[in-house]
């Protein structure tokens, strides 16, 4: 992922930005601000140090830079979050996740799509078609 603009070589500091509205609004907003709740991962343990440092004291989680741990950390989460027994852990999500991938070109070939054509619609469309078949 390219972290400046090209043309003027200047970091892109969408996402810090955005988080950083997110935790002033949880800690100064009204009562169902003050509820919101979220994660933070980022590729390596303590990386965000060296180029946001202001977003210490956040739980910031490490993804490796691979999907399963990416999926695990999310399934840990949402699970302490919600309290809800129902969420899967990481191992399920991510084999639900490899059989789903392996569905699409048969799913996009019904469609008459290719997969790299995709918009975002069409995928979600697709997901809730899967999950509908599998259900």
């Amino acid at each position: 992922m390219k972290s400046t603009d090209g043309r003027y070589n200047l970091p892109r500091f969408n996402m810090p930005l955005e988080l950083g509205i997110f935790v002033a609004a949880k800690r100064f907003g009204i009562d169902a601000q003050k509820l919101k709740r979220c994660i933070v991962l980022d590729r390596r343990r303590y990386r965000y140090q060296r180029y946001i440092s202001d977003i210490a004291g956040q739980d910031i989680h490490s993804h490796e830079r691979k999907l399963t741990v990416l999926i695990q950390e999310i399934a840990t989460w949402l699970r302490n979050q919600s309290r809800d027994s129902k969420v899967p852990g990481g191992k399920k999500m991510t084999a639900e996740l490899n059989s789903f991938r392996k569905k699409i070109p048969k799913i996009c070939s019904r469609r008459q799509l290719e997969p790299d054509e995709l918009t975002f619609g069409d995928y979600a469309e697709m997901v809730v078609e899967y999950l509908a078949a599998v259900a």
